[in-house]
């Protein structure tokens, strides 16, 4: 099951930098609910994004600029870059709740294209 809704792909070209995307993580609307990512009562501290390859080779810092947290919303300027090439690459999101705990949520669906 995917961690993100939608089925649509993030395609990044040759020409294409510091684009921001933003990554909504939805809190449970109450207790007993099993209707979000992340748990009732509890807040994201921290967010942090990696970048690897299908075949698992880590390109973070080649095709991540920049990352933000803002409430529940982690925003990520994203570029392409020639040393990765194009492929497909999946978005890792560590977030830190605020009672200390460590959620992990993934994004398959980001891919580099030459045209």
């Amino acid at each position: 099951m995917p961690n993100f809704d939608g089925t649509k792909i993030i395609i990044l070209q040759p020409t294409e930098s510091n684009v921001v995307y933003k990554f909504h993580f939805t809190q449970c609307s109450n207790s007993t609910a099993n209707d979000g990512g992340i748990p009732y009562g509890l807040t994201i501290t921290n967010s942090t994004v990696t970048c690897h390859r299908e075949d698992g080779t880590n390109y973070t810092t080649q095709i991540i600029s920049v990352t933000s947290l803002t409430s529940f919303i982690t925003s990520v300027l994203l570029s392409y870059d020639s040393s990765a090439g194009p492929g497909k690459y999946h978005l890792r999101f560590k977030n830190t709740l605020s009672d200390g705990s460590i959620k992990e949520f993934d994004f398959n669906r980001l891919v580099l294209k030459d045209l």
